[in-house]
């Protein structure tokens, strides 16, 4: 099996002064921090996840990934490897955690030897200087309030189930790091994914003992599949959140295009003017003052064999302005489900679901130029 490697996406952003800030999947952190000026974005799609039990990779949504120092890791998730679901397909859960050193990329992906505590996806990644922070999620049966970090002792890989849970169990959700504190918003408290939580809480990374702390929930809809990201406004870092859907009981799934901003120092939320049609999407914060958008579900179409596939549009949100500009599509497919994040001025697309039940073991590289 063959895929492409390279292509180059004009943004036609002159002189984007660029602060890397660590990112996934509508969750951000702020740490890296390089300048550099880009126009545009070469995307490389040859970094394909390694065969699993003797089998090519097909990829999973709902990964935890991130860094380790200078290892890239995607672990657990889920995927259909017998059938697509509308044939009959049987949803499997995995907590195989794939390792890459990307100081010496050309040795290739790793399957390490150390597993998540459980069959697990589909929570939030949030990247420290220590490890990947894994918030939440589910298993086949079960919705998590655990919360661990992956990280890296005497050069082997190790789980640190150390920090305070959450106070209700939550998948699908999503989060962001502003300085020491972690957000989490919305998500699903069962397995149905039916009648999304309001949930808003934050924890103090130095003040763990303090646990997780309620705050005023947005001036919306409950959701999950929100995408968010921290970034300034102008006079301090903000929570944002766009878009999300969700299912309410005997009720058709819709799907929400608003978007919020918390103010941390106001304690309140406030309504972003515009359409978001970024559901189960990406965003990574980029530069002073910009939010950029990867990605997204602006429709649900019938899960089949003809689904085109998700929205590769690229967007850019200024948080300065609170405007948003959609910009060229993506060369190759965006993945939904899946968690985004930056180091040295590359965005990574950690695996994903490129259509209903389709999976791609493809990790997108995007290079800021």
């Amino acid at each position: 099996m063959s895929y492409p490697t390279l292509g180059k996406l004009s943004l036609s952003l002159c002189l984007l002064t660029l602060l890397s800030l660590f990112s996934c999947s509508a969750k951000s952190t702020d740490s890296d921090h390089t300048t550099t000026a880009i126009d545009s974005i070469e995307w490389d799609a040859k970094w394909v996840l390694p065969e699993l039990n003797g089998t090519p990779n097909m990829g999973v949504a709902g990964a935890y990934a991130g860094f380790v120092g200078n290892t890239m890791i995607v672990a657990g998730g889920a995927n259909f490897p017998d059938a697509l679901p509308w044939n009959g397909g049987t949803k499997t859960w995995w907590p195989t955690i794939y390792t890459l050193d990307t100081s010496n990329a050309s040795s290739g992906w790793q399957i390490s030897d150390i597993q998540l505590p459980g069959k697990w996806g589909y929570g939030a990644s949030i990247q420290l200087p220590q490890g990947i922070l894994c918030i939440g999620g589910c298993s086949p049966d079960k919705v998590l309030n655990d919360v661990f970090l992956i990280t890296e002792k005497n050069g082997i890989l190790t789980i640190d189930t150390g920090y305070p849970s959450l106070p209700q169990p939550l998948t699908n959700h999503t989060a962001a790091l502003a300085g020491s504190i972690v957000y989490v918003s919305g998500g699903f408290a069962d397995t149905t994914q039916k009648n999304a939580k309001g949930a808003f809480y934050k924890l103090n990374l130095n003040d763990i003992g303090g646990g997780w702390q309620e705050l005023p929930t947005w001036p919306g809809e409950a959701r999950g599949y929100a995408v968010s990201a921290a970034q300034s406004n102008g006079e301090e870092i903000c929570y944002y959140m766009f878009g999300g859907r969700d299912t309410k009981t005997d009720q058709p799934t819709t799907i929400y295009t608003d978007g919020y901003v918390y103010i941390p120092s106001l304690n309140r939320w406030n309504r972003i003017e515009g359409s978001f049609p970024l559901m189960a999407g990406n965003a990574v914060a980029i530069g002073n003052h910009s939010i950029l958008m990867l990605g997204g579900v602006p429709a649900l179409l019938p899960a089949n064999d003809d689904h085109p596939g998700f929205d590769n549009t690229i967007r850019i949100f200024d948080t300065s302005k609170s405007t948003m500009q959609a910009l060229a599509a993506s060369p190759y497919p965006i993945a939904v489900t899946t968690t985004a994040f930056i180091k040295n001025d590359t965005i990574y697309i950690g695996s994903g679901e490129v259509r209903p039940g389709v999976r791609t073991p493809i990790v997108l590289r995007g290079f800021l130029k």
